[in-house]
Formats: structure tokens, C-alpha cells, sequence
């Protein structure tokens, strides 16, 4: 390799990355714009030669590494266990939604399963360097809330490996047959595994020993060292290397040590990472950006919308109040480096083209750009919307707010084994619901295609067939449905002081207090049937009429079934309970009375007694 030319090329790159980003920070913006432009300027008026192209591979891979290192590095797992539940609680619902909702709206732009899969994936997660560089420049949020934003970050970046470990295999399966396939799923797992249970334990001893026996800059050496190293052991298995290099970032950043190898491969960091977002950049034609200007918009309103509404719903769920639910969302607006790491990925494993790939870009620094107006104006946004509601609709948000307000302080006056069960038990009602969505939208994806495919392969009529998949769907999710009614009204039983006022859910709420005294079995159908309704598959509107009357015809016999068992459980009225009844309250008090006044001495008038009125008169 001539050396002139990696000399000429490395010159050319680094300069042009930071003559870029000096511009684009003068207007505030952050210097991954300015390396993405530096790469786009290169690929649209620069004629780079092979060894040229050769040497931005080689580093942006390097740059890949580093950036996923320390990344990993900046994940300390002591402190999210201390901290760190409310914002694994916000990642718990965000990261889910994000995904389901790329999936559906990649489906409504007509790609395929696989496409719909990266595009979730590829949105789900914010830019850390992004968010953290805008939120220190302006003052919306105060420290601790920032720190919460920090560790949302976090657990997203921790999501995202995961689904990247999850679909990479998935992208590959194309260019492999069902047994490389298995082998390969076989070696990721057992390779996470021991990452998991043998890396976390020993890598910090190692790595502890090493800086209190040897000088700091061996220390430095050995963790690139091992990074690099774990990266080429999960290109071996079958992951990408910003899993490996990930990984080994949070193994050494459970030692003593960590930030002292953070700050000293800093600057090693930056070069390599110029390097990978050039890399990126080179891969997007200006013609292209054009042509897909509409895609562009399409995905970051996708984005920004699931990312606000998402985080929103996660610190609303977390007992935050609203307004900073909603400032914390929009500071997290802009997407994150995975979506480069993860869309460079499905390129290169031709999952996706040319204009995916560009407009995922696009969508990405149009966020970056949007992201420092939009989190400046959140506050003003939230109060100008709260203020001009129509009062209707404040009144509902407000008694929704009051009712979740309402819920957390009974949890609160709870002992602390009932809080524990009540978080267990709203846990699995969270699971529950996400296995719902996942069944509803699996068959709203495969509905048609399987209608198809079976009257090709097996005959019929294209009705027969409709019918036979609605039915499956009902179904499907009938289980996790009467799993999660039992859990709401087991939640709602525990934070109420009486199992017939409901407390906790609003007084007087009588459509609230009927459907949790309804059967299990009735409630869950009738849930299950509104889902069937509500939600589009494709399948003709009469087949719907059809599959809802068979469904009406269970539900009638579950609850005549239901009413049934009630009379027999109702215990049988005997002489003695007769008799009480038909004691006159008013007569039997008046006697108590008398006698206490009797007894007291008090009472100098007629001594007759009055008997209880059974039907006879006596004295």
C-alpha cells in the first residue's frame, strides 16, 4: 500500500472533518454533523482512489470499536442498580413501543419484514453525545433530571445492543442455509453467556490487578487490547464487533480504574470515530438525498413522534408529572448512533438499499439539527398546549392524571412486601400487554399472506380461509388477555381498603366497578372482541360479522355458564336465617334500650316487656 496515499488520505479526511465541524459549531450544532458532512463532501466531489476507500474501511471499523468501548465504558452497572430503576422502567416501555412502531409504519411504506425489523431498531434510541452536549447549554431541566435523561440513555444504548445482537443473525440468515443458521444462533448465545456471567466476574479483577502491579500506560494498552479482541471474537460468532467491544467496555467499567482509561484513550476515540461517521457519510449521494426528501420527513416524523409520546407514557407510568415528561421526551428527539451503526449494517448485509440507507441518514441529521430548536421551546410548547385545551379534554387528562395519582398513593401506604407483590404483579401486566401487540400486530402483518398461501397450496375459498385466521387471532390472544384481567383486578384488590369501593380507580366510577366484578373468562372475550374490531388486517368486513357473532354466541354461554355457578355458590336461606329476617330492627333496638335502662335503674315506668314482632303480641 503506498504510503503517500494513506498519508494524502488521512490528511484529506481529518481536516476536511474538522474544517466541518468548526462551521457547523458556530451555529450550535453538534461535530458528528460536520464528520457526516465531511463524508458526503468527499463522496460527491472528491474522486477517492482503492487504497483510499481501503483505509476509510480499515478505520472506520477501528472507529466503530473504540466508539462501542467507550460507550460500555461509560455503563456502570453498580449505579444503575441504585438508580437506575425508574429509567429502566421509562426504557421498558419506550424501547418496545419505538420498535412495534417502526414495524407497522415501515409496513404501511410497503417494505418487508425484515426492513420493517431494522427500521424499529434503528429508531428506538437517541444520540447521547447529542442530547448530553444540547442539554448543557440550556436549562430546561434541573440536575437530577438530567442525570435521569443520562441513565435513559443508558439503558437505551443497553436495548439497542440487544436487538442488534437479535437481528444481526436475522440479516445474515439470507446468506446462510437453515444449518449454518443454528450453528450461528448457538455461538451467539453461548458467547453472550459467558460474556455475562464470566467476563462481568473476572475481566474487573484482571483489569484491578493491572493498575495497582503495572504503570498506567500498560493498563491503557491492555484495554484496547481487549477490546479489539472481544470485537474479533464476535465477528467470529456471527455479531457485529460494536457488540464485543461493548461488552468489553462494561466489563472494564465495573473496575477501579475506568475513568482513568476513559480519559486516556479520549483522544484516540475522537480520530477513530471521525473516521466512522466519514465513513457513513461517504455512502450518501446528494442525487439520492433529493429523490427521497419525502422518506427523509417520513421517518423523522415517525421518529420524533413514537420518541415523544413513548418517553412521555414512560414518565407518566413512573408517577413524573406530565410537563416534565414531556420536556425530558423532547430533549431525547434525535437519533442516536445506533441508527448509523445499525442501518451501516443492513447495508452491508443488503437487507436495505441505497435510499433506505440515505434516508436514515437524512432523518438523522435533520433531527440533529431540529433537536437544539425543539428542546429549547419544550417548556413553552407544553404550557401554550395546556393552556389553550379546550377544558373538556383538560378535564379529562386531569381526572386520567388523578386517577394514576390517586393509585401511587395507595401503593404508598402499602406495607412493603404488598408493594413489592403490587410491582410484580403490574410487571407481568406490562409483559402481557407487550405479548398482545406483538400477537395482534404478527397477525395484522400475515393475515393476507396467509390467505393467499393457503388457498394456493390447499384450495378453498379465499372466506373459508379468512375465517379460519380470524379465529387463530381471537384466540391467539384470548390466554394473555385472561392472564391480564386477573392481574388488574388482583393490582385492584390490593391497593383498595374495600374490594367493593374502588379507590383507587375513582368512587362512583360504575363502568370501572361492573367490569372488574365481571367474570374473567367474559371480560377478557369482550376485550378480545373490541381488539378484532378496532384493529385493520385486511380481511373482509362480513367475515369480521361473522367470526364476532361466533365469539357473541361463547360469551353468552360463558356468561349463562358464569351465572350459573354464582346460584350455586349462593349459600341456601335455613329456618334461623328466616326467622332473623323477619326481626323489626326499630322494636328489637327499643327492647335493648329498656333493658339497659333496667339495668341501670333508671326506667321507674311499665316493666311489661315487648316482645320482638314475629307474628304474636306478648307482655
Amino acid at each position: 500500500m503506498d504510503e503517500i496515499a494513506i498519508l494524502t488520505s488521512l490528511a484529506l479526511f481529518l481536516l476536511l472533518a474538522a474544517g466541518c465541524s468548526i462551521v457547523f459549531n458556530k451555529i450550535k450544532l453538534p461535530p458528528l454533523i460536520g464528520y457526516l458532512m465531511a463524508g458526503i463532501i468527499v463522496a460527491n466531489f472528491w474522486q477517492t482512489t482503492e487504497t483510499g476507500e481501503i483505509i476509510v474501511e480499515i478505520l472506520s471499523d477501528m472507529g466503530l470499536i473504540m466508539l462501542m468501548f467507550c460507550i460500555g465504558l461509560e455503563i456502570n452497572l453498580k449505579k444503575i442498580r441504585k438508580q437506575g430503576l425508574f429509567a429502566i422502567e421509562v426504557a421498558a416501555v419506550q424501547l418496545p413501543l419505538m420498535i412495534l412502531g417502526g414495524i407497522l409504519g415501515g409496513s404501511l411504506l410497503g417494505f418487508d419484514s425484515l426492513q420493517c425489523l431494522c427500521l424499529g431498531a434503528i429508531i428506538s434510541g437517541s444520540s447521547t453525545a447529542a442530547v448530553t452536549a444540547v442539554l448543557k447549554t440550556q436549562n430546561q431541566l434541573d440536575r437530577d433530571h438530567i442525570e435521569t435523561i443520562i441513565l435513559v440513555l443508558i439503558m437505551e444504548d443497553i436495548g439497542q445492543v440487544i436487538i442488534l445482537s437479535i437481528i444481526t443473525p436475522l440479516m445474515a440468515g439470507s446468506e446462510l442455509d437453515a444449518g449454518g443458521l443454528t450453528a450461528m444462533v448457538v455461538c451467539i448465545l453461548a458467547f453472550m453467556i459467558a460474556s455475562i456471567f464470566f467476563g462481568l466476574r473476572m475481566m474487573p479483577r484482571i483489569i484491578n490487578w493491572i493498575s495497582d502491579n503495572v504503570s498506567s500506560e500498560v493498563l491503557v494498552i491492555t484495554a484496547v487490547g481487549l477490546a479489539f479482541g472481544m470485537a474479533l471474537l464476535a465477528n467470529i460468532v456471527g455479531l457485529s464487533v460494536a457488540i464485543g467491544s461493548f461488552l468489553m467496555g462494561m466489563m472494564v467499567a465495573s473496575s477501579r480504574k475506568s475513568r482513568d482509561v476513559m480519559h486516556d484513550i479520549e483522544p484516540m476515540k475522537n480520530i477513530f470515530m471521525a473516521m466512522f461517521f466519514i465513513s457513513v457519510g461517504m455512502e450518501i449521494s446528494l442525487n439520492t438525498i433529493v429523490d427521497n426528501i419525502g422518506t427523509i420527513l417520513i421517518f423523522y416524523g415517525m421518529f420524533a413522534f413514537l420518541i415523544i409520546s413513548s418517553v412521555s407514557l414512560g414518565y407518566w407510568l413512573g408517577n413524573e408529572t406530565c410537563r416534565i415528561g414531556f420536556v425530558s421526551s423532547v430533549s431525547l428527539a434525535v437519533m442516536g448512533e445506533f441508527a448509523f451503526i445499525i442501518a451501516k449494517q443492513a447495508l452491508d448485509y443488503n437487507v436495505v438499499d441505497d435510499a433506505f440507507y440515505t434516508s436514515v441518514i437524512g432523518a438523522a441529521l435533520l433531527s440533529m439539527i431540529i433537536l437544539p430548536i425543539l428542546s429549547k421551546s419544550s417548556g413553552r410548547i407544553w404550557d401554550t398546549v395546556v393552556r389553550k385545551m379546550p377544558d373538556p379534554l383538560l378535564g379529562l387528562f386531569n381526572g386520567i392524571n388523578n386517577v394514576k395519582t390517586s393509585f401511587y398513593e395507595q401503593i404508598s401506604y402499602s406495607s412493603k412486601r404488598t408493594r413489592r407483590e403490587i410491582n410484580q404483579r403490574m410487571t407481568h401486566a406490562y409483559a402481557l400487554i407487550l405479548i398482545i401487540i406483538v400477537i395482534q400486530t404478527f397477525f395484522v402483518l400475515i393475515s393476507q399472506v396467509f390467505v393467499e398461501w393457503a388457498v394456493t397450496y390447499f384450495g378453498g375459498f379465499v372466506e373459508m380461509w379468512g375465517t379460519i385466521i380470524l379465529m387463530l387471532n381471537l384466540v391467539a390472544i384470548y390466554l394473555p388477555l385472561y392472564k391480564l384481567v386477573s392481574n388488574v383486578k388482583f393490582i385492584n384488590q390490593m391497593v383498595t381498603e374495600n374490594a367493593e369501593r374502588m379507590v383507587a380507580f375513582g368512587s362512583g366510577n360504575n363502568l370501572m366497578e361492573n367490569a372488574l366484578r365481571t367474570n374473567n373468562s367474559i371480560l377478557a372475550l369482550i376485550i378480545d372482541i373490541i381488539i378484532l374490531i378496532l384493529v385493520p388486517n385486511g380481511i373482509n368486513f362480513w367475515l369480521h360479522i361473522l367470526v364476532l357473532l361466533i365469539a357473541l354466541c361463547v360469551l353468552l354461554f360463558l356468561n349463562r355458564k358464569a351465572l350459573r355457578n354464582k346460584a350455586d355458590e349462593e349459600p341456601v336461606p335455613t329456618e334461623e336465617d328466616a326467622f332473623f329476617d323477619s326481626i323489626d330492627t326499630e322494636k328489637f333496638k327499643a327492647l335493648i334500650r329498656r333493658k339497659m335502662q333496667k339495668d341501670d335503674g333508671t326506667d321507674d315506668t311499665d316493666r311489661s316487656v315487648v316482645s320482638i314482632d314475629t307474628g304474636d303480641t306478648r307482655t
